[in-house]
């Protein structure tokens, strides 16, 4: 059983697994204006109400919270009446959901070392960040024929998650309308909203781009890359570590405590990608990074290396593991 937030793409995301979906008014605070600060209190109240109505009517054994603002609400209520109660993680900085009731939990599972450091939780595991399997499936060879790409060239990916990133969007179409050499070819998700606007500006370009508003074939997108423009939300890094390919890592600038430069520094650091804040975003930058890295094997095997090793592929089966032992009255697993 899931509960989300209102947005239209967690329900429908959930309920095409086929799971059973709740959603809760709960509201974010951090980074509001005062309105909607001042009508908080309301939204908390009666998300308070809708989750004992669906804790006596579900009753669950375990509550699983991925540290969003939405699990609050779930994980409090959990915690107050001695359900057992996980936080799985999934960015270097915990966010204030994680920090708040990390030390009342039963676990928190991190997928980064880094995050160890802001927390007080009683049982702390470094366990990863769950993955799909099918993310690691795919042969090069398929990937080259689904995209139409040629094996001679390298592969650019680029992702501003799945709604789009206008700002990377924009300075692209200026670096691919005015690239010189065909050697480079690219993979562009655009989101919904940039789609047409993408599609119309680039139709008349050379240099082959396969432009997608979402990439379904997310696997396959990987494996073809050779470099990967992104932001750096908490999946998209996991996924582009675990499938261990060099990385530019473009923070979005309004995400609640900077967690997502938080996550780039962290990659940066251990070396597995370069950090490239939005405002310094430019059509000069971008093309400075893709001569740079994509004309430096040495470095761009060295980037593949440090991203694997950033990787724990038993994250989900880890944590499965814990739930399940929890569920059935046991405190700890070997």
């Amino acid at each position: 059983m899931f509960v989300v937030t209102e947005k239209a793409m967690e329900k429908r995301v959930v309920m095409k697994e086929g799971f059973k979906c709740y959603s809760l008014p709960i509201k974010g605070f951090l980074g509001k204006s005062l309105l909607q600060r001042l009508v908080f209190p309301q939204f908390f109240i009666i998300s308070i109400l809708l989750f004992v109505f669906i804790l006596v009517r579900r009753r669950p054994r375990v509550i699983i919270g991925t540290g969003g603002y939405a699990s609050f609400v779930p994980l409090f209520l959990g915690v107050l009446l001695g359900i057992p109660t996980i936080i799985s993680e999934q960015d270097s900085y915990p966010g204030l959901t994680t920090k708040l009731l990390s030390r009342y939990v039963t676990d928190v599972h991190i997928a980064h070392e880094n995050a160890r450091h802001y927390l007080k939780a009683k049982r702390c595991i470094l366990s990863g960040n769950p993955l799909r399997d099918s993310i690691f499936e795919g042969k090069y060879q398929d990937a080259m024929e689904f995209f139409n790409l040629d094996e001679k060239k390298k592969t650019v990916l680029i992702l501003g998650g799945s709604h789009g990133a206008r700002s990377i969007n924009r300075v692209f179409i200026e670096v691919i309308k005015n690239q010189a050499s065909s050697e480079i070819e690219y993979i562009f998700q655009t989101g919904k909203d940039d789609y047409q606007w993408i599609k119309e500006s680039l139709k008349d370009i050379k240099v082959n781009v396969r432009i997608f508003s979402f990439i379904e074939r997310m696997n396959l997108a990987y494996t073809a890359a050779d470099l990967v423009f992104s932001r750096a939300g908490a999946l998209a890094t996991a996924e582009i570590t675990a499938r261990g390919i060099p990385s530019v890592l473009i923070p979005y600038p309004y995400a609640t405590g900077a967690h997502q430069e938080k996550n780039a520094r962290y990659l940066e650091k251990m070396g597995a990608s370069v950090m490239l804040l939005d405002s310094e975003l430019s059509e000069e930058k971008v093309k400075h990074l893709l001569i740079t890295l994509l004309g430096d094997e040495k470095r761009l095997k060295n980037m593949e290396k440090n991203a694997l090793s950033l990787c724990r592929k038993d994250a989900a089966n880890k944590i499965a593991l814990r739930i399940l032992s929890l569920s059935r009255g046991k405190r700890y697993v070997s």
